[in-house]
Formats: structure tokens, C-alpha cells, sequence
């Protein structure tokens, strides 16, 4: 294998010059530089990167780190989204990215914390999970880089990139309520899902009624997951609870796929008799059901901002203000 040692006696020069190319210091005469490189080619020599970086103290390498476990996060199309969306960025901009699926939510803390303290990679992307409030404010206080795609906890104004979700609720229903609707269900993200007290769906929901002048009805509105089979119970439960139901708001395009389910099944026609809205509107979904409307949430580009505030954040070497998308309500 060759050396170091080799390409120096070929280029006829000091280890330390050869080092000095590879380092791209500013030291170095020209054609100096040109002999060494045509030497590191001729003798076929790669520098070895992990060496280097760990002299550099640096890895080229970012975490992203995702709660739930792998049966949620590789069948949820929102999660693949922002991996998507980070990893292109991250790729053309030189870095690897290590995904680090915890088994459960007791080991997400764990897996961040280990990522971050051995040096594995120069920094973090996080789910701002409930969990996770406490191990961001330390790794603020540490100066450990990090970005958390939604708040971590409440008030938290730097290394964010969050999407507006009471707009995306208020969207939705002010539509729904335009098109002659009154009978508004909603399926919503569980209890405490991510950090505690988070601004739900449900915020902007409740704003357009109160606008209307119709009152928030309990039986209109069930919690579920971010699954296929969670929307279908919940469809069926909302079905069961109000038999005036006219809209249907879905959490995300899992949820609508679920609840269109269980409209079919009971020969209720989903675009006429109960009109819905999903809750992402991402490609997979506008593949099998192009008609079908709803809110757009940009979580590649969520994903993509992310990404491009944790390297600035490694390249600036300081904290960022935080970042609010707004989604976009798409009605076919």
C-alpha cells in the first residue's frame, strides 16, 4: 500500500510538504504543489480521510436521529420526506449522513447523546420530541451543534426548523367551512406528541369556527397516530360519534388513506357526501388519489433547511434564530 513516505521520495520533497498539500495550506509553491499531486496519481496514493478528520477533530458527518422505531419511520412518507430533503443537501455539500433509528422512546436520548459525545459526527438533526427538551438545552449550553426539526420546548427561539401547524388546521377548516361544511371532523396528532404543549392542528381549528360562530364540538374530533390503520379507527370512530359529519380533516396522508378506507366501507361517497382534506399532500398520495385536496406541509423543504442550518452552524460556529413554514392549502 503506498505511504506518505512514498509520495514524498517520488515527488522529491519533505513528508511535511506532502502534508501540507493534502491540508491545503497556503505554504506551498505552486509548482510544488502540482509535483506532488502528479506523484500522489502516478502512485495510485489516497489520503486516508478518517486520519485526517479526526486530526481535524472534524468527520464530514451529520446524525440524524428519528424517534418511534424503524416500523413507523420507514413506512411514514412525512418522515422520508425530511430525510430526503436533508440528505440531498447534505451529500452535495461533501457530508455523510448516519441515520440512528432508536428502538423505542426510551433509547432516543440515549442514541442522540452518544452520537454527539464520541465524536461520531460534527452535529445533529433531531425530532423535537417531549424528550428531547432537556438534552437540546445542554447541548446548548455545551456548545454541541444541533437542529431540531420543530421545537424542542416551548419558547425555544434558536436551531429549529418548525412548520406552522395551527395555519395548517386554520386552512383547512376556513376552506371547508366556504365550501357550505358545518359538520367539520378532524383526526390529530396524539397527546403530547413531540414536546409537551406543542401548538396542535386543532389551535387553527377551533380559530375558524369561533370566526364562524359555531361552537367546538368534542364528538368532531378524534386523536390518532400518523398510520394507515390509526385513520381508519378514527374515521370509523367519528362516524359512529356524529352522524351529521360532513368534512373530514386528516393529520397526515397515512391518516387520509385509512379514513377513505373506512368511508368505502360504509358507501359513504368521500368527495361528495363527506368532502376531505389530508394533512400532507406528498407525490405517493397524489399518485393514487390525484382528486383528493388538502394541506401541504414542505417537509423536504423542512428537511433541506434543516440540513442547511446545521452546516452553517458547524461553518459559523454559533447558534441560528429559528425557522416557521408556513403550508399551503391545494385544492384539485
Amino acid at each position: 500500500m503506498t505511504t506518505l513516505y512514498d509520495v514524498a521520495r517520488e515527488a522529491r520533497v519533505s513528508i511535511k510538504t506532502v502534508s501540507r498539500v493534502l491540508n491545503n495550506t497556503d505554504k506551498v509553491k505552486e509548482d510544488t504543489v502540482k509535483r506532488v499531486k502528479e506523484a500522489m496519481s502516478r502512485l495510485d496514493y489516497h489520503p486516508n480521510a478518517t486520519a485526517r478528520n479526526l486530526k481535524r477533530r472534524k468527520t464530514d458527518t451529520i446524525g440524524f436521529v428519528v424517534p418511534f422505531g424503524s416500523r413507523f419511520v420507514f413506512t411514514d412518507p412525512g418522515m422520508q420526506e425530511q430525510m430526503r430533503g436533508a440528505h440531498d443537501v447534505l451529500t452535495k455539500a461533501g457530508y455523510d449522513m448516519i441515520l440512528t433509528v432508536p428502538e423505542n422512546g426510551d433509547r432516543f436520548l440515549t442514541d442522540v447523546v452518544r452520537l454527539t459525545r464520541t465524536g461520531n459526527v460534527d452535529g445533529v438533526i433531531l425530532y423535537g420530541m417531549a424528550k428531547a427538551g432537556a438534552i437540546v438545552r445542554e447541548f446548548s449550553r455545551k456548545g454541541y451543534r444541533f437542529v431540531s426539526l420543530g421545537y424542542s420546548y416551548p419558547h425555544q427561539t434558536h436551531n429549529y426548523v418548525e412548520i406552522d401547524a395551527e395555519a395548517a388546521g386554520y386552512l383547512a377548516t376556513r376552506y371547508l367551512l366556504s365550501q357550505g361544511r358545518r359538520f367539520i371532523g378532524l383526526t390529530q396528532e396524539p397527546e403530547n406528541f413531540l414536546f409537551l404543549n406543542k401548538v396542535s392542528v386543532e389551535v387553527g381549528y377551533r380559530h375558524a369556527l369561533n370566526e364562524e360562530g359555531l361552537p367546538y364540538r368534542s364528538d368532531l374530533v378524534s386523536r390518532t397516530d400518523f398510520t394507515v390503520e390509526g385513520g381508519y379507527r378514527a374515521a370509523l370512530e367519528l362516524l359512529e360519534q356524529n352522524q351529521k359529519i360532513d368534512a373530514l380533516i386528516c393529520c397526515s396522508d397515512p391518516t387520509a388513506f385509512g379514513a377513505l378506507r373506512a368511508l368505502r366501507e360504509k358507501g359513504i361517497c368521500p368527495k361528495k357526501e363527506i368532502l376531505l382534506l389530508t394533512g400532507d399532500r406528498l407525490p405517493l398520495i397524489q399518485a393514487v388519489e390525484p382528486w383528493l385536496g388538502g394541506i401541504h406541509n414542505p417537509l423536504y423543504e423542512q428537511g433541506r433547511m434543516a440540513a442547511e442550518m446545521i452546516i452553517r452552524i458547524i461553518q459559523e460556529g454559533k447558534d441560528l434564530p429559528g425557522v416557521v413554514l408556513r403550508p399551503d392549502l391545494v385544492i384539485t
